[in-house]
């Protein structure tokens, strides 16, 4: 069966370009309005974020804020301990992936695994990992409440690590002085990282918190890694968008654009040569009144191999409505 080459708005337009994957990390401070002023912010975006990656969340009676558009995962609420981490996935994102989140029994770290069938940066990877954690104080002045392991796994996928981990390193922010407990906190981190080959995504020395007090310095407490399987496909590390009233920066992380599998093609019904299937109309033979969307069966319409009328294109989001008989017909001739 021949079919016509997909059309882009018209016969000469070219494919629009694929989006790229974006991802923004933020800590709320567990304010509403910081999640509000973020969210309302992403209008300045060329593209909504695929992912917005959250530390300290507003909850409010164990549940987290939503947004039109985003759905959200967090870690349970188990033992009153609230959620310190979320996602939240964009609808059209969520539609093109196979999205699995997993949680490690508390409520500071949690992972998404997503899939796609023809990979996701490139066709011999069909995984990617995000993990997004909240460290705070441990039980020591040099320890944190997330280890270095459970954030840093040795997994054979493409691997993003990242969140507010609330260590000082000078790989970081190399123009601060620093304190021995610092280095002692925030070394078993990096080598970990660089163990396993994580690169550090962040700008070296660009402030991602401001302390809110006279006397407080800055510092880079917002991090990302990548793993040397996500490394080579990672774009640009930026903070863009405008102030939300968190002491923390909005941070924007691109990626090239994923290998999502392009939706089918569809009967381009505009461009059908309804003079060369008058005779077969006429012939056919149709059960009144057929149920909304009913697809005849093959035997009422005898169709060639080879043998086609009707151009294809791509499916558009936005091409809705219902079909005439005359366009049921045509389907069904098309798919016999």
């Amino acid at each position: 069966m021949q079919y016509n080459q997909p059309s882009w708005g018209g016969e000469q337009a070219s494919p629009p370009p694929p989006k790229p994957f974006t991802l923004v990390q933020h800590n709320c401070l567990g304010s509403w309005d910081v999640f509000l002023s973020l969210f309302g912010s992403f209008t300045q975006l060329a593209h909504l974020p695929s992912i917005v990656a959250l530390q300290d969340p507003p909850v409010y009676r164990g549940k987290l804020p939503s947004f039109n558009l985003y759905t959200v995962f967090s870690p349970p609420t188990t033992g009153g301990c609230k959620p310190r981490v979320a996602f939240y996935v964009y609808s059209s994102f969520l539609a093109a992936v196979s999205l699995l989140p997993r949680f490690f029994g508390r409520g500071d770290v949690m992972a998404l695994d997503l899939f796609t069938p023809d990979g996701f940066f490139n066709p011999a990877t069909t995984g990617f990992t995000i993990i997004n954690s909240y460290s705070t104080k441990g039980r020591s002045n040099n320890t944190r409440s997330v280890p270095p392991d459970l954030i840093f796994p040795s997994r054979p996928l493409p691997t993003l690590t990242l969140g507010d981990l609330n260590i000082h390193h000078p790989t970081a922010d190399p123009l601060r002085t620093f304190k021995e407990d610092e280095i002692a906190t925030s070394s078993p981190y990096f080598d970990r990282a660089t163990d396993l080959g994580f690169s550090l995504l962040n700008t070296p020395g660009v402030f991602t918190r401001f302390s809110m007090s006279l006397i407080g310095r800055p510092g880079v407490l917002d991090l990302a890694f990548a793993c040397p399987l996500l490394a080579p496909y990672f774009t640009e590390w930026s903070d863009p968008l405008p102030s939300t009233g968190s002491d923390h920066i909005p941070i924007l992380l691109l990626f090239l654009a994923p290998l999502f599998r392009p939706p089918p093609p569809t009967p381009n019904w505009a461009l059908t040569d309804w003079a060369l299937l008058e005779s077969s109309l006429k012939a056919t033979s149709i059960t009144p009144p057929p149920p909304p969307y009913y697809a005849l069966p093959g035997h009422l319409v005898q169709h060639q191999p080879g043998q086609s009328c009707v151009p294809i294109r791509s499916t558009h989001p936005d091409e809705k409505g219902d079909l005439s008989i005359q366009a049921v017909v045509v389907r069904a001739l098309v798919n016999a």
